[in-house]
């Protein structure tokens, strides 16, 4: 049994994937399901996959997002890191490097990913209330580009599994 088999199950469960790729894929990128389907379809595939694929499908994520949004969840992903001492390299300046840099958040979504639960973490766990430094309550449920990118992310690598090779 292959990892496609093992990921997709039975035609109802491809059928459901493909359901969740076409929702993403047909509007804003935090709407169109609940913080826990997000959550759950993140879990079961972005810790199978090859590192290679996993930063594939953050580009491809990432890329749907306009570039202010990049830019937002660029400034999201150094906030989250900052309160949970995380280093990550500095952004570069300048017209491809900028704030909203697809490469940029491709390699560094990556990396923290390769600490398994660090990447999901970060973007806040659902269902329960987080402390946020700035008194806040932090976690998916409060931010729409946390959800988009782990929506995006999750429905980009069920994508690459469901397109024939």
């Amino acid at each position: 049994m292959d990892l496609f088999e093992v990921l997709m199950g039975s035609g109802k469960n491809r059928e459901e994937h493909q359901d969740y790729v076409n929702r993403y894929e047909q509007g804003p990128a935090w709407e169109g399901y609940s913080d826990q389907e997000v959550l759950d379809r993140y879990d079961s595939v972005a810790h199978k996959v090859s590192p290679r694929e996993y930063e594939q499908a953050t580009r491809e994520a990432f890329d749907r997002l306009s570039p202010e949004e990049r830019a937002e969840f660029s400034r999201y992903l150094e906030e989250r890191a900052g309160t949970r001492n995380i280093r990550i390299p500095p952004r570069e300046t300048g017209a491809e490097g900028g704030p909203g840099d697809v490469d940029w958040l491709s390699k560094i979504t990556g990396q923290i990913h390769q600490e398994p639960g660090a990447f999901r973490d970060m973007m806040g766990k659902m269902g329960k209330a987080q402390e946020d430094p700035s008194g806040g309550l932090g976690g998916l449920l409060s931010s729409p580009i946390a959800k988009a990118a782990l929506a995006g992310i999750g429905a980009m690598l069920f994508k690459r599994l469901l397109s024939p090779k």
